[in-house]
């Protein structure tokens, strides 16, 4: 069994995955640019936190169902693109907008289950 071949297709899956998640951030917030190195840094870390799940998740499904690997891999770079936008809006959201409450705000998951018991 030769397993070289498919590291080396996973390595240039990641390279690809990660052009584009790159690609698609700034397209959404030119203003990455222009950001310090160290915001830049925090921005990249968080899509790094991101790439494992995303990846496994991508050949999860390309193997389920490869008519659909294509959509699987858009799906894969934009997830890893919002972690990004989310990273860097976090980064620059004001002092004065943050929420002064002891409480956390609630994750997208936990406000997700909100709005579907409400409905």
């Amino acid at each position: 069994m030769n397993v070289r071949p498919n590291l080396a297709r996973l390595d240039e899956l990641g390279q690809r995955l990660a052009d584009q998640a790159f690609r698609t951030l700034i397209s959404l917030c030119p203003e990455i640019r222009s950001a310090s190195p160290a915001r830049q840094e925090a921005v990249c870390a968080a899509m790094r936190a991101k790439v494992a799940p995303v990846t496994d998740s991508l050949l999860e499904d390309a193997r389920l169902a490869p008519c659909l690997a294509e959509a699987a891999f858009h799906n894969a770079v934009l997830t890893l693109a919002l972690a990004g936008v989310e990273a860097l809006q976090a980064k620059a959201m004001s002092p004065m907008y943050r929420s002064t409450s002891p409480t956390t705000t609630p994750t997208r998951k936990a406000r997700h289950a909100q709005h579907v018991h409400h409905h």
